[in-house]
C-alpha cells in the first residue's frame, strides 16, 4: 500500500472513476441526437451503472453516490424530483445484497440479475411516478425502457469492466 501523498491522490482519483464514468454516461445520454425520446436512455444507463458497480465494486459506488447520480438524472430529465434517486438507492441495495449470488458468476447470471432488478426498478418507478401525477401513468415507456436497458446491458457492462481495469492498482 502506497502511503505517500501522490499514492493517496492516485488511489482517491481511482475511487472516483465509477461515479464520474456513470455521470458521463448520463450526460452523454442527455445530448440531443435528434432521436425521439433519446433522453430516456439516461435513467437506463444510470441504472446499469449503479447495478454493475454495486455488484462488482460496491465500495466504489456507495448509496450516497447512487443517490447523487439519481438526483442528477432527475434534474436533467425533468422527471419527478427524487424518483431516480430513490430507484437508484433501491437498485444499489438490491444489487449489493445479491453480490454473493452475482459476482464471479457467468455473464449470463449477471445479466439475469440485472434483468430482474431492473424489472423491479421499473415497477417502483411506475408506482411512484403514478403517485406523483395522481393518476396511473402509461406503462409502455417503462416497458420499452426496460427492454432497451436489457439489450444494452452487455455493451455497457463491457465498457464498465474496462473502466474497472483502470481502478486496479498496477
Amino acid at each position: 500500500m502506497d502511503t505517500s501523498l501522490a499514492g493517496r491522490l492516485v488511489n482517491f482519483a481511482r475511487s472516483g472513476i465509477p461515479f464520474f464514468v456513470s455521470l458521463l454516461l448520463v450526460l452523454a445520454a442527455m445530448l440531443p441526437y435528434g432521436l425521439p425520446k433519446s433522453s430516456l436512455a439516461a435513467p437506463v444507463l444510470a441504472l446499469i451503472s449503479v447495478y454493475y458497480w454495486s455488484v462488482f465494486r460496491p465500495e466504489l459506488m456507495p448509496a450516497g453516490a447512487a443517490f447523487l447520480l439519481g438526483l442528477m438524472v432527475d434534474v436533467l430529465s425533468g422527471g419527478p424530483p427524487g424518483l431516480n434517486a430513490l430507484v437508484l438507492i433501491l437498485v444499489h441495495w438490491a444489487a449489493s445484497g445479491q453480490r454473493r449470488a452475482l459476482a464471479g458468476k457467468s455473464f449470463a447470471v449477471g445479466w439475469l440479475g440485472y434483468l430482474l432488478i431492473a424489472a423491479g426498478a421499473a415497477v417502483v418507478s411506475w408506482f411512484f411516478a403514478s403517485l406523483f401525477h395522481a393518476t396511473a401513468i402509461e406503462s409502455v415507456p417503462l416497458i420499452v425502457s426496460h427492454a432497451i436497458g436489457t439489450a444494452a446491458y452487455p455493451l455497457v457492462a463491457i465498457f464498465l469492466s474496462r473502466m474497472q481495469n483502470l481502478i486496479r492498482p498496477s
